[in-house]
């Protein structure tokens, strides 16, 4: 009888669990939005990561609102520390995004994105340069998740 009710409950927690209504963020059937312009200015780097995130948006006419935007970027990196004989230990670099979203019903919502990150200075100038271009790519890939989910709340 005990192996019957170990059973029941389990079958009971699986089905609740099942249709708990969870549905992810970025659901496609969620998303009702067309982006139908997108303008840039800024670090070409930065720029090309968000457009690759931002494509999924792009040009789906059977989607109710359509929006444009305006993204103007800077990327900074600035000497975070330095050792005792003054030369840098990590860097800090930042990307700063200023968006406006703009509705198709001319409003516009205008929202400022900044995502920084630390990292240790390399010997190895190619190192360097790769693990700046990594954080570069999944800091922009961060902005840009921010952006569609301001966009999200925009239109709602």
């Amino acid at each position: 009888m005990t192996k019957l009710k170990k059973i029941f409950i389990s079958l009971t927690l699986f089905l609740f669990f099942l249709s708990c209504g969870y549905t992810p963020i970025f659901s496609k059937k969620s998303v009702n939005f067309n982006i139908e312009n997108i303008e840039f200015s800024g670090n070409k780097d930065v720029n090309n990561k968000i457009n690759y995130t931002l494509s999924n948006y792009k040009n789906k006419p059977d989607k109710e609102k359509t929006i444009s935007l305006v993204i103007a970027n800077t990327k900074n990196i600035t000497i975070a520390s330095k050792n005792s004989k003054g030369e840098a230990q990590t860097k800090r670099i930042g990307i700063d995004a200023n968006v406006k979203i703009i509705l198709a019903k001319n409003s516009i919502v205008k929202k400022k994105f900044s995502k920084s990150s630390i990292y240790d200075v390399i010997d190895r100038k190619s190192e360097q340069k790769s693990t700046e271009n990594k954080l570069i790519e999944n800091l922009s890939g961060e902005i840009a998740q921010q952006i569609i989910l301001e966009i999200l709340k925009s239109i709602k």
